[in-house]
């Protein structure tokens, strides 16, 4: 019945999509020629000290985060068609040893994330979003640079392109090749960060009304696991493999809690996950537990077990433990088994940020299986950038 009633947008979808051609690197080069020419035309405006007090609270605005809305009076002209989420560009030392003391890879990498979206109207009611990444598979969002393990991988794709809709407040439709989502739950129990699926998903956002802050019906199909650019999986459109329901709400000011039914080419997955914000225990600021149960013939149980603390206001940690059962379409950071995991975060400014995250499997296994993990990351965040200077 659902399908049914996206017909018109399917052919609508295709027709446009057949039509359209993005070029990353124009993007790239575009979103570079606005800064160097921002930047330029502050030098030769000179800027007003700041008294101390009032020079601290900036200092404390600008390293807010990247998704807070942004005052409309900040905006430029080009704020009123273009919206970003996201343009990052990252590189990282990536190491996995196997449980057989093998190295399954050792070498540099590098990663760009860009998504933004095209408005139709000036609230946004109606916007094409784009996502341009790295990352030649549904669990990769990384190219090699040729340092190491691996060949030399150049290729930016058109992983997301859907049209998004709310016609009346609290209904929201999207259209095309869509992001996954997780709720609560993270990619260690959920889907991988840089999956991608090709559908259509409805979203209700009416708690007074419905209980739930939100909830969230998506059908589409998943596959095509090593073809990440849109335009080739365009055929999937009219295909269906993939179902979820999912549901959230936050409880009280302290606990969040999401729960979805996922169909996934004859699997069915339960998931649940609650974060609850624990600060007066000092030790951690908040504490998650996600797991999920996979149900039929060949039934399993998987979990996550976490918490997090920021230390200061550039210094933040995190740490738990987490078991999957089977081989999934989760993050690549948690394949098949038991296994401890931490990450620490700096800020070394206002748009360079540093991270490493630390893998290690515990317990035995019968096959050959990444045992020890660690990523280092350098991330410029573009967008920081072109915010402070009022472009968006």
């Amino acid at each position: 019945m659902l399908q049914r009633r996206y017909v018109s947008f399917v052919r609508t979808g295709r027709f446009f999509a057949k039509r359209v051609s993005i070029s990353a690197p124009v993007l790239i080069f575009l979103a570079a020629a606005f800064v160097n020419a921002q930047t330029q035309k502050a030098q030769t405006v000179q800027t007003p000290a700041l008294p101390e007090t009032n020079a601290k609270k900036a200092t404390t605005t600008t390293n807010s985060s990247a998704n807070a809305p942004i005052n409309s009076s900040n905006r430029t002209e080009l704020g009123r068609w273009l919206e970003f989420d996201s343009i990052s560009f990252s590189t990282r030392y990536h190491f996995i040893e196997n449980s057989n003391r093998t190295k399954a890879a050792n070498n540099d990498q590098y990663q760009v994330a860009i998504k933004g979206r095209f408005k139709f109207d000036k609230k946004g009611d109606y916007s094409l979003t784009a996502g341009v990444y790295t990352g030649n598979a549904f669990t990769s969002g990384w190219n090699n640079i040729g340092w190491g393990t691996g060949k030399r991988q150049t290729t930016l794709f058109v992983k997301q392109l859907y049209f998004q809709a709310r016609p009346v407040k609290g209904l929201e439709i999207q259209f095309g090749g869509l992001p996954v989502t997780n709720g609560v739950s993270t990619e260690a129990t959920g889907y991988d960060n840089d999956a991608y699926i090709t559908g259509e998903r409805l979203r209700l956002k009416y708690p007074k009304k419905l209980f739930f802050d939100e909830i969230s019906i998506t059908f589409a199909y998943v596959g095509d696991l090593n073809q990440p650019e849109f335009f080739k999986r365009l055929k999937r459109l009219g295909e269906s493999n993939y179902h979820q329901f999912l549901v959230s709400r936050h409880i009280g000011k302290r606990a969040n809690f999401s729960a979805d039914y996922t169909f996934q080419a004859g699997l069915d997955t339960l998931r649940q996950a609650v974060k609850i914000k624990v600060p007066e225990t000092k030790i951690f600021d908040s504490v998650e537990f996600e797991n999920y149960q996979i149900v039929g013939d060949d039934p399993g149980y998987g979990f996550n077990l976490f918490g997090d603390k920021k230390l200061n206001n550039r210094f933040s940690v995190s740490g738990g433990v987490a078991h999957i059962d089977r081989k999934l379409l989760n993050g690549d950071r948690f394949p098949p088994g038991t296994r401890v995991h931490f990450t620490a975060n700096a800020k070394l400014g206002y748009d360079l940020s540093l991270s490493a995250m630390f893998t290690q499997g515990i317990g035995t296994w019968p096959d050959v299986r990444n045992r020890t993990r660690l990523d280092i990351v350098l991330t410029y965040n573009l967008l920081d950038l072109l915010r402070r200077n009022k472009l968006f």
